[in-house]
């Protein structure tokens, strides 16, 4: 597998937008969550421990992933996303998640972001963190398809 990688322009935007994401990513991951659950709850429901939801332990996962990723994906000497990922491909594997549900969590997620980043998230800023998305999915699906 090729390592997926962000363009200069989007590494760029990541770069300059790390710091405020991370901070609120906490705050994206849960609005997140409980939209995904109000949309979504059978999926919620199969997918995700309920104690783990409870306690903010699946929320603080994903905050983790997202930043240690985009980090990961804008540093001067970038490595394989797939370093970061590979344990959560293997949560995946275990629970069932299936490459369509990638686009279902893509809308809630963003929503997220938008809400909780207002205007900051500018077309821009949005297009720029689409593509970490992307690399993350892309990296997700493809470890998840290995046996």
């Amino acid at each position: 597998m090729s390592v997926p990688m962000l363009s200069p322009a989007s590494a760029e935007v990541v770069r300059a937008t790390l710091p405020a994401v991370d901070g609120a990513i906490d705050e994206i991951t849960h609005r997140f969550y409980r939209t995904l659950q109000e949309a979504h709850p059978d999926l919620v429901r199969e997918m995700f421990d309920a104690a783990r939801l409870a306690d903010g332990t699946q929320q603080r996962a994903l905050a983790a992933a997202i930043a240690s990723c985009a980090a990961l994906l804008v540093a001067d000497d970038a490595a394989d996303p797939a370093t970061v990922l590979a344990p959560v491909a293997r949560r995946h594997r275990a629970v069932g998640v299936q490459a369509p549900q990638y686009d279902v969590v893509h809308e809630h997620l963003f929503a997220a972001i938008a809400d909780v980043l207002g205007d900051a998230a500018t077309p821009e800023v949005a297009a720029a963190w689409n593509d970490v998305y992307q690399v993350m999915a892309r990296t997700l699906i493809d470890l998840e398809a290995r046996n």
